[in-house]
């Protein structure tokens, strides 16, 4: 097993996606004004932790500017068994 399918295995959630043109468009970034040079390619999608918990980041990986940050769970990666329990 390569290294990246066994991080993949481990913590599906916390591993580098690409992304699309249609993504990075609806993302409201126009390559050739903000990244000259710069294809989809370039861009990847993945798990952060920062000062105010874990996010979900597009960040250019040539500049690590960051295009797009959203909230994700708590605990990141980490899922409890507990998360899918339903006590209703």
């Amino acid at each position: 097993m390569k290294q990246d399918e066994y991080a993949e295995f481990l913590r599906p959630d916390a591993t580098k996606r690409p992304v699309s043109r249609d993504y990075l468009e609806q993302l409201g970034v126009d390559l050739e004004a903000d990244f000259p040079g710069s294809t989809p390619e370039d861009f990847l999608e993945y798990p952060v932790l920062g000062e105010g918990g874990w996010f979900i980041v597009v960040k250019h990986q040539r500049t690590l500017a960051t295009v797009s940050r959203k909230p994700w769970r708590l605990l990141g990666p980490i899922t409890l068994l507990s998360d899918g329990l339903d006590f209703d």
